[in-house]
């Protein structure tokens, strides 16, 4: 295991690098929008840097560390010495997946650490900026990459493809599902009076209530009124309004539970991923290949032996 760990990190440091100094770039600008730019500014650019930031890193590790993974092994059909007599592909990837996913992590928490440096009040306009959030992007980027990759075969088609689920993932939680982690909590206000919500609070809509003070929907009198409040109120319908909010105090539970869903997708895809290499799916022999290998075999040529160390050598070389 520490050959192919090594091996990794033979094969890997300059994308290892590069992920790295982005990381370190990433938090650097974030520290010096917030407490070096002046007051006017400094929280709008920190906030559109953070936003590119807490967009793009996940995605960064699933394009150029996760798809060509092994993708890049069978689209070149070098996994014939990568995957040799010793090395099965079950250990050869699982060497790769512990460096690359203890590394990706880490870079995850170095990118979170760069926000939130100007105010002690958390807000939900900086949720995805948190070390626990990126390194769950981060581990979640990592395994669509590889388990596409094996899918694909095909280092550009997995590129695309990693981007786009990467993407649409994002939305899908961030948009549907990350709302209502918790249930909501809710104000109810009479007319006379206006809903006082938290100072922070992230609203998530609200309605009318009748007189028992549960929700009520709009009539069908009041549907195309201008004004819904003053028909509502004027019919007797309704009593009042209500809003449903998620607390700012929430906002830690919230981050840990988002990293626990992307922790446990990662989990997923890395088993289906070992799954498929166990049974032998996506990386069997060509026709071509399998001719090859026979006409080796007639010549008498002797087989290679593929060991870690060799691989090694040859990625040094």
């Amino acid at each position: 295991m520490s050959a192919l760990l090594w091996l990794t990190w033979r094969q890997h440091r300059w994308s290892i690098a590069g992920a790295a100094v982005l990381a370190l770039f990433c938090a650097y600008g974030l520290i010096r929008t917030e407490t070096w730019a002046t007051a006017d500014n400094s929280m709008p650019m920190s906030g559109f840097y953070g936003l590119m930031v807490q967009l793009i890193f996940g995605g960064v590790i699933g394009v150029f560390w996760g798809a060509p993974l092994i993708s890049r092994e069978l689209e070149e059909r070098t996994y014939f010495v990568a995957w040799g007599q010793d090395v099965t592909p079950v250990d050869w990837l699982r060497g790769k997946a512990i460096v690359l996913g203890v590394l990706a992590a880490l870079l995850g928490v170095v990118v979170g650490l760069g926000d939130g440096h100007v105010g002690s009040q958390p807000a939900w306009s900086s949720f995805e900026s948190h070390p626990v959030v990126q390194m769950g992007y981060a581990l979640f980027g990592l395994a669509l990459g590889v388990f596409i990759g094996l899918l694909t075969r095909h280092v550009v088609t997995a590129i695309a493809a990693t981007l786009v689920f990467y993407t649409f993932s994002r939305m899908l939680l961030s948009v549907f599902l990350r709302d209502h982690y918790l249930p909501t909590a809710r104000v109810v206000s009479r007319w006379e009076n206006t809903p006082d919500i938290p100072r922070g609070a992230m609203e998530l809509g609200g309605g009318f209530v009748g007189r028992d003070l549960s929700p009520v929907s709009v009539t069908d009198a009041c549907e195309k009124h201008v004004n819904l409040n003053t028909c509502m109120r004027n019919s007797g319908s309704a009593v009042g309004t209500y809003v449903d909010y998620q607390p700012v105090e929430r906002i830690t539970a919230f981050r840990f539970i988002e990293f626990g869903v992307f922790a446990l997708l990662a989990g997923g895809l890395f088993y289906l991923t070992f799954r498929l290499l166990r049974r032998g799916g996506g990386w069997k022999p060509s026709r071509s290949h399998r001719r090859i290998s026979s006409a080796a075999e007639s010549s008498g040529a002797e087989p290679v032996q593929s060991t870690p160390a060799v691989a090694a050598a040859q990625a040094e070389g």
